[in-house]
């Protein structure tokens, strides 16, 4: 949903324009975002005979956006299908073609420039590791790599004098832990017992064993910590170390029974390992005498134990960090993209090209024609190419949990599949191209970003718009007059709900005539009463008449 300010941002950008083929009005405004990543085209003589009009919806930043209006038209031009007079290959090609110019070292230095990022935090080293998402997860652990093993299990809500601490009357009852070397308190304040330690090698063992557990717990604990939103839960006992405590546990005192009266279970191992560590340690538990042997196997099989949770931990880690699009730099381009609708009109053919979930629909007779299709990732085309590319798709519908669309300019944390065409990545720059040939019945067309289709159907706008300029008619009240009508109508009161209508929004309405008024007021003649009923109710046929 994103950030949003305290009260919306309702100042409108606005223009009109056209020549003797068209005319347009276009309206931008910001809402209760916290930034604007919008930006469109409207240049109704792209060169003699074409017209191209086109809307941009940014997100992680606007810069992609703002690239594709800025260099977009050339890019098509160029384009040898362009030449030809083959507009709809040449969108295909001209929408892959920027995309991958996104990749280069010139244009990132120029994305980075409208960002407004400065250059030395784009060039600067970073202290990271391989499987950190962010620069603070980095920043987290660099930190924690320097921290004792005491000031780890502070920050994490394990305080072990806290936990060591017993009330008076047991104070005497007690074993001295420095006196007694046969055990020694364990992370979460058992004893465990490291009879083995007589042994020189066997202490060495029993050292790594320790502290290889210790880390694992820690890391366990930071990932739960995180995965909680900052609460700590890794204290608590158990009767197994007030046991030991007392000193009333045997050799393999490491053992951690049913949770006291009172005390919490810990959330951060599935109930499966739990369950097994139990009988790992209950068994353990039930010797009460064992030779150094024994306690070097004990040591050994612990250490054993240790190394595949760790494993586990690392594989559960890889997979939920390491999946494309969930690292990698943050620099614009690859962290930052842009949808594209762009509609070209040359002669009486209209060519739309759309990547992402901004809208180009057509009036004809008023009834709303969509010329563009909403790519998300849960629909079964774009979901099977998301798979095939290595990625998938979350319960929310977001690409491996990030963006809640399916194809874009830019996004290159989920275009690294080298096996595969930038066509066939997960998040794809390759555009869906209809065409249509315009007649007397097509009033207008509307061309917009989510933020209007989110809190309106294709027909709604259709109608909204008609309803305008049959009151228009001959009047010489701009076209952006109602477009900015149609942003106050779709702006949320608050920003309480779902996020509808708390977006940016862009919207241009395009006439295929100087005299749009009174063709959509001719148009209007000319349909049927049924038509006019049929339409209004949202249903193309006629409804039956009850007696």
């Amino acid at each position: 949903m994103g950030a949003y300010l305290s009260q919306p941002n309702t100042d409108k950008s606005a223009a009109n324009g056209g020549n003797h083929k068209v005319s347009y009005g276009l309206a931008a405004m910001q809402g209760w975002r916290v930034s604007m990543e919008d930006a469109h085209n409207c240049i109704p003589e792209l060169d003699e005979e074409t017209a191209m009009f086109a809307v941009y919806d940014g997100h992680g930043g606007e810069e992609v956006a703002l690239y594709c209006s800025k260099y977009l038209p050339d890019v098509i031009k160029e384009q040898k299908a362009y030449k030809e007079g083959k507009l709809q290959k040449a969108l295909e090609d001209a929408f892959l073609a920027i995309d991958s110019r996104i990749t280069t070292e010139e244009v990132i230095k120029e994305l980075v420039q409208i960002a407004g990022r400065p250059l030395e935090e784009h060039t600067s080293e970073k202290v990271a590791d391989e499987d950190d998402v962010d620069n603070e997860e980095a920043a987290l652990l660099h930190e924690e790599a320097t921290m004792t093993i005491e000031e780890l299990l502070v920050r994490y809500g394990q305080n072990l004098s806290k936990m060591n601490k017993k009330p008076a009357q047991e104070a005497s009852k007690e074993p001295d832990d420095s006196k007694n070397p046969e055990q020694e308190k364990g992370i979460n304040g058992e004893i465990e017992c490291t009879a083995s330690k007589t042994d020189s090698n066997g202490k060495e063992k029993a050292a790594e064993t320790e502290k290889a557990a210790e880390f694992s717990k820690i890391r366990a604990c930071r990932k739960a910590t995180a995965s909680s939103g900052g609460s700590s839960g890794c204290g608590g006992s158990s009767k197994g170390e007030e046991a030991g405590a007392t000193g009333d546990a045997g050799p393999s005192c490491s053992s951690s029974a049913a949770p006291a009266p009172g005390s919490t279970k810990s959330k951060f191992f599935d109930d499966s390992e739990e369950s097994e560590d139990g009988e790992e340690e209950e068994e353990g538990s039930d010797e009460e005498d064992g030779s150094e042997e024994e306690g070097e196997e004990s040591s050994e099989n612990e250490e054993e134990d240790t190394e595949e949770e760790e494993e586990e931990d690392t594989d559960e880690e890889e997979e939920e960090m390491c999946l494309p699009g969930m690292d990698g730099k943050e620099e614009p381009g690859s962290d930052s993209g842009t949808t594209a609708v762009v509609a070209l009109i040359r002669g009486k053919q209209l060519i739309v090209a759309n990547a992402g979930d901004s809208r180009c629909v057509v009036s004809e007779k008023g009834k709303a024609v969509d010329m563009s299709y909403d790519h998300k990732p849960e629909d079964e085309l774009e979901l099977n190419r998301i798979k095939n590319a290595g990625g998938k798709v979350t319960m929310d519908g977001r690409v491996n949990g990030g963006l809640n669309l399916s194809r874009a300019i830019g996004d290159h944390f989920y275009k690294r599949n080298k096996n595969l065409p930038p066509e066939e990545q997960m998040i794809s720059a390759l555009p869906d191209v209809k065409v249509l040939t315009l007649n007397e019945d097509h009033d207008f067309m509307v061309v917009a970003c989510d933020g209007i289709w989110n809190v309106m159907s294709s027909q709604e706008v259709v109608d909204f718009v008609n309803e305008r300029l049959k009151a228009k008619g001959s009047d010489s009240k701009p076209l952006s007059a109602i477009v900015a009508e149609l942003l106050d109508h779709c702006l949320a009161p608050d920003t309480s709900g779902d996020g509808t209508g708390c977006d940016n929004m862009t919207c241009m309405i395009v006439t295929f005539s100087p005299h749009a008024g009174t063709n959509v007021a001719e148009n209007a003649k000319k349909r049927k009463p049924d038509e006019e009923v049929s339409e209004k109710n949202g249903n193309d046929s006629k409804k039956p008449k009850t007696e």
